[in-house]
């Protein structure tokens, strides 16, 4: 695909393919889904890759905004909770939005993973930044001690943990995958960050998300990259069931047509279908337009390069705060 190995101008330099870290036995090791969503599959995925890779424990979990839940889940810590012990796999139509029912149709894994973090503080009129981030900090980080943790890999599908998306234009560190970042810093747990498909969320510019990656580079936290092919399957094998415009199946189409591009075959043509995004419908949000993937949710519209959702990019933890 052209650009790379700059991904189409994604990083600001070529880098190195990122292996995950070594966690040996008897370690654990979590999967931290960063803001919510389809977060929980790609914590999954991965948390399958990483225990494999290091025959260790690996714990996969989600973070969700604070809500009622179901009586069947467990808490083990006023902001730590157990699913039910079966998974329910999710009815075809059914987007799930505002509630647990994405990873409660996630197989269970260690310790009844997935685990639901419960970030208790979101942004509203007249909060103050500094009081949020310290409730959260509190919260997730007696959920990180709670679980004995040696090591967490941080997970974010599109990337808004990085650039702080558009849910606080006024204060874009009030959204939930920048409040659970700072945590980590926080929590004293080596952790590295991982943004999948960066602009698969429909939630940055490119010239926000270029700015961004120039950023960390220059801090010296950029690590790596992680292609998608291999985890892309596994991640969109969840949400089979979901609409075009969620964020696995953006990446998984996005995949599929670098395979078609690498057989030397021609893109798919522009397509036009009926997507759900808040049980409404809506206009399909892949459309090809040359080198551009125009991506619809939630009544917002970005385009990003095709070549930026075929890719992570491992971006360093820090600890300092």
């Amino acid at each position: 695909m052209s650009g790379a190995p700059l991904y189409d101008g994604l990083l600001p330099r070529a880098m190195p393919t990122f292996a995950m870290p070594s966690l040996a036995s008897p370690r654990r090791g979590l999967v931290l889904g960063m803001g919510g969503g389809c977060d929980v599959f790609a914590a999954y995925a991965i948390a399958q890759a990483w225990a494999a890779q290091e025959k260790s424990e690996v714990l996969y979990a989600n973070c969700i905004g604070a809500r009622k839940l179901p009586d069947d889940h467990v808490p083990i810590t006023p902001h730590l909770y157990r699913l039910a012990p079966a998974a329910v796999p999710l009815e075809p139509g059914d987007e799930a939005y505002g509630s647990t029912r994405l990873e409660n149709s996630v197989p269970r894994g260690p310790d009844g993973s997935p685990l639901l973090f419960i970030v208790p503080r979101k942004g509203s009129d007249g909060a103050i930044l500094e009081e949020v981030t310290a409730e959260n900090k509190e919260a997730i980080c007696g959920a990180i001690s709670a679980l004995r943790l040696d090591y967490i890999i941080a997970v974010d599908l599109g990337g808004d943990s990085l650039t702080g998306g558009v849910d606080f234009d006024g204060e874009v560190e009030m959204g939930r995958d920048r409040q659970v970042l700072f945590a980590l810093r926080a929590s004293g747990v080596p952790f590295v960050h991982l943004v999948l498909g960066p602009g698969c969320d429909g939630e940055s510019a490119i010239e926000r998300m270029q700015a961004a990656m120039r950023d960390v580079d220059g801090r010296g936290e950029l690590l790596g990259i992680l292609p998608l092919e291999e985890l892309a399957p596994i991640i969109a094998e969840r949400a089979k069931s979901l609409s075009g415009n969620r964020t696995p199946n953006i990446i998984i189409n996005a995949i599929k047509r670098l395979a078609e591009q690498l057989a030397e075959q021609p893109p798919p043509p522009a397509k036009v279908a009926k997507v759900a995004t808040d049980g409404t419908e809506a206009a399909a949000t892949a459309e090809p337009t040359d080198e551009l993937c125009t991506i619809t949710r939630h009544g917002r519209t970005q385009s990003v390069p095709w070549s930026w959702l075929t890719v992570g990019v491992a971006l360093r933890g820090s600890t300092s705060e």
